[in-house]
């Protein structure tokens, strides 16, 4: 059985299937699960915003809240989780908690943002993190944490991105000139899993190696896939501990509880596990990625410059990707 101090945090890659992750892993009733996406408002509109633009072209309302402050919070509804005797189930995006200055190294589209970019200090029991830390978290809350780390291929993350981006009305051909650069940094951003990488290496070098996942292995057998978190976790992981199927209405559903995404946004990034009652199962996840041939549909779904900048990304990411992809669960 666990420790009444273990805690769960999932370092969630964008489109790879992590809320449904996410809802799956919460219904077992060992975890409590807190409010996720607790730097978004932060990182996105806050005073110390990250982003080309503060607001995120509509992924997040305007916010007064700091670094800091969303650390507070999150801190706060870990240990109110913890003490009622379970352990705690947090999720963030990985690139939330990562400086801008990482970000922009070696980017092929760095962000267009002109002027410095202030470097969140996030302070916990008056240490912040260290030189070999690659998170604004101080060392003793990040390396506190079983870490769980999401990933997919590039290709179907990057198609996926911009679908959703499409839908909430972000990604416009009415964009500016600022607009379209920021957008393309957003898609470089979004494809690479450099950032899952700098936090997977620095936990490992201190012996604690996190679990990955690959969201589209999770998709093709849940309950298996489900069974070996469960295991590695080291909780309950017999039949009906883990629940499969859900009430479409809206009971429950997948949202950020961060308070700060427009209603447009939240319909794209959580409209599919939140419209549907459990896994839907895709047969296109049998076919391996060709790269060339995803190529060939992105073209006939957009246009060819796009789907040439699309495909030089995926080819830049597969790196990180395929090292992530070795230790898949």
């Amino acid at each position: 059985m666990p420790s009444q101090s273990q805690r769960v945090l999932i370092l969630a890659h964008p489109r790879t299937r992590c809320n449904l992750f996410f809802r799956l892993l919460s219904s077992h009733p060992a975890l409590t699960a807190v409010p996720r996406f607790r730097f978004l408002s932060a990182y996105f509109s806050g005073p110390e915003y990250q982003i080309p633009e503060r607001s995120g072209r509509n992924i997040a309302l305007p916010s007064e809240q700091t670094f800091q402050e969303a650390f507070d919070l999150f801190r706060k509804s870990i240990e109110d989780a913890e003490a009622t005797g379970k352990i705690s189930l947090a999720m963030e995006h990985p690139f939330h908690l990562i400086p801008h200055s990482t970000i922009n190294q070696d980017a092929k589209f760095p962000s267009p943002r002109q002027g410095p970019v202030p470097r969140p200090v996030i302070l916990f029991d008056g240490a912040s993190s260290s030189e070999n830390n690659p998170t604004y978290l101080p060392d003793a809350f990040l390396y506190g944490f079983t870490t769980i780390i999401t990933i997919r291929h590039p290709a179907r993350v990057l198609v996926s991105f911009i679908r959703a981006m499409h839908d909430s009305e972000i990604a416009s051909s009415s964009l500016d000139e600022i607009g379209k650069a920021a957008f393309l940094h957003a898609m470089e951003r979004v494809s690479r899993f450099k950032w899952e990488r700098l936090v997977f290496d620095s936990s490992d070098g201190r012996g604690v190696r996190p679990i990955v996942i690959d969201g589209d292995r999770l998709a093709k057998d849940p309950e298996a896939q489900m069974k070996a978190v469960c295991e590695a976790l080291g909780i309950d992981a017999g039949d009906g501990t883990i629940t499969f199927t859900w009430d479409s209405s809206g009971s429950g559903s997948v949202t950020s509880d961060s308070a700060g995404v427009t209603e447009n946004a939240s319909k794209a990034l959580f409209g599919n596990v939140n419209s549907s009652k459990g896994v839907v199962k895709d047969k296109r996840l049998d076919k391996p990625v060709d790269i060339a041939d995803e190529k060939r549909q992105w073209e006939e779904e957009w246009d060819e410059e796009l789907a040439s900048r699309m495909e030089e990304l995926v080819q830049r990411a597969m790196e990180d990707y395929e090292y992530l992809y070795r230790f898949v669960i």
